[in-house]
């Protein structure tokens, strides 16, 4: 493409983001030349103040209608990678707004289409575009840090009236529990970590101390996730979107054997303080302008007035620019897929430590995925035995067992987000009630707050393997009510309806790491079924990690 010809570029979103987004672009040169919201009101607004005469209410109709070269994906974070993929699909290039996606599915199938684009994919996180992370990057590229072995990420910034005011922000970025917004805390980090990747996390909230405007407490206030990664360097990362406190948005640390970099609690666009041992012997901070002028990046040496009057300190400028560069085709992007993937799974996973009590879980390479062929979830079958003597049903005092109704499927895409299942919809309840026995959607109900708890399903799917088979489906629980038996009971009346109607196989599919439910199947009478090249030894390390004996 030539470098005169003005990229044609579609927004998808008008929100704030996708606002600032439109005019960084325009001002940079590219033809923001349609837009797409499901909201006609906001829509029509949107173009009445910008002059957009492309507008669309249906994404994909824009994508084929409007003759784009790229599209800037700002809708909510839950449509991130869908929308990404749909436009790889048609080989147009992509700015993602942040994080990359919301569920491991999601982010599998997002590395599948870039893998097989023509199309360029970006992330959209500012920060690796700051003053201080591109000024500090360039020291650690010359060695002055040594080698890193610790660093620390921070995300404070409280967003309860935006919280409130936008539902999608309420229940994924305030209504789960872990690093559900944290590519800001570990972008830069990773930037300056370049070629390490975070392997595995482990993670804890404060809990629930921070209240909505309806009254209804948040899913946390502050979250902490542990990271090690494969050079077995240490990182921390702190998320608290809730919690009132003076302005301390983001911090960073980052600590080598030559020299250390803290950001502090400065002001966005505050310099920070560094020590590097090549400034003398004596460890005593100096503020980060005054050292290491030539690693300051040219961009920031001398800014011209569209990155000085941009958004994000002019950070905003500067990925835009960025993008319409890749886009041209020139190599110069730092934030391609695997990149977001490495900002993007290990929040993630830290969700689902969450729910398990905060235990350490191994974070999926995105280089190693094999395409297509994904490793297969395993898979445990009921001990025949227990058909003649299935578990008794005990209800603990307090909670209600009953059939899920039409109107809860807010309630249950809330809950199964708390219990780590990312990336539910709509369209999952859907499928859900398909695949359900009749009368075989069970949930329990806390009687005092009348907030659902538990779920689970007695589903019919058979497969090759299960040809007869009837599946326990989609077990969880809330986690704030751990330890009062209501897995167990809700997957004793689940083993109830599957036997009572004759099912002879019960059969079910999870996860190498959600040990607290394995360790309830076992303890139902479920065992391990080997159908699949390495079971044997991923049973081993899951047999290991509960210390019991296959």
């Amino acid at each position: 493409m030539s470098p005169a010809k003005k990229q044609r570029i579609g927004i998808s979103g008008t929100g704030r983001r996708g606002t600032e987004l439109y005019s960084t672009l325009t001002a940079a040169g590219a033809d923001a030349c349609a837009v797409c919201d499901v909201d006609a009101d906001r829509l029509e607004q949107f173009a009445r103040e910008t002059g957009t005469k492309s507008t669309y209410t249906e994404y994909e109709a824009m994508l084929d209608d409007a003759k784009l070269d790229a599209v800037v994906v700002a809708s909510p974070i839950l449509h991130h990678a869908p929308q990404c993929v749909t436009a790889l699909e048609r080989d147009l290039h992509v700015l993602s707004e942040v994080p990359a996606a919301v569920s491991l599915e999601q982010s599998r199938k997002l590395v599948d289409a870039c893998q097989n684009s023509k199309g360029t994919y970006m992330i959209g996180e500012n920060l690796l575009f700051s003053r201080n992370t591109m000024h500090v990057r360039e020291m650690v590229k010359r060695g002055w840090f040594g080698d890193l072995y610790y660093a620390e990420g921070e995300y404070l910034h409280d967003l309860k009236l935006l919280i409130d005011q936008t539902a999608w922000r309420r229940q994924w970025q305030a209504g789960i529990a872990g690093i559900t917004y944290g590519t800001h805390a570990l972008g830069p980090i990773m930037l300056w970590m370049d070629g390490d990747r975070v392997s595995r996390v482990c993670s804890e909230s404060s809990g629930s101390h921070c209240h909505d405007s309806d009254g209804e407490a948040y899913a946390q206030d502050t979250a902490v996730m542990l990271c090690k990664t494969d050079r077995g360097a240490l990182i921390k990362i702190r998320l608290d979107l809730v919690s009132e406190r003076p302005n301390c948005v983001n911090r960073h640390q980052l600590q080598g054997t030559e020299g250390v970099f803290d950001s502090g609690c400065c002001p966005e666009g505050g310099s920070g303080q560094i020590w590097l041992r090549r400034l003398g012997a004596q460890a005593r901070w100096f503020d980060l302008d005054t050292v290491g002028e030539e690693c300051i990046p040219d961009v920031w040496r001398d800014p011209d007035e569209a990155v000085k009057n941009g958004g994000h300190c002019g950070a905003d400028t500067i990925m835009a620019r960025d993008f319409l560069r890749a886009i041209r085709g020139e190599p110069v992007t730092v934030a391609g897929i695997h990149e977001a993937m490495t900002m993007t799974l290990p929040g993630l996973m830290s969700q689902a430590s969450v729910a398990q009590g905060g235990v350490w879980l191994d974070v999926p390479d995105s280089r190693q995925w094999p395409g297509d062929k994904t490793e297969p979830q395993l898979q445990m079958v009921l001990f025949r035995n227990i058909l003649n003597a299935p578990p008794q049903l005990e209800i603990p005092p307090g909670y209600e067992l009953r059939c899920f109704h039409d109107t809860d499927e807010a309630a249950y895409l809330t809950l199964m987000a708390k219990a780590g299942f990312t990336g539910f919809t709509h369209d999952t309840v859907v499928e859900n009630c398909r695949v359900a026995l009749p009368d075989g959607f069970f949930v329990i109900i806390h009687r005092e707050t009348d907030c659902m708890v538990a779920t689970a399903i007695a589903g019919h799917l058979p497969t090759d393997l299960h040809p007869q088979g009837g599946m326990f489906h989609f077990v969880a629980a809330d986690p704030a009510h751990s330890g009062r038996g209501l897995g167990k009971a809700v997957s004793a009346v689940v083993l109830a309806r599957l036997i009572g109607v004759g099912y002879r196989d019960i059969y079910l599919c999870t996860d190498d790491f959600r040990l607290p439910a394995i360790k309830i199947y076992l303890d139902l009478g479920f065992e391990p079924f080997h159908f699949h090249p390495g079971m044997k030894e991923r049973w081993q390390k899951v047999f290991t990690a509960l210390r019991r004996r296959p």
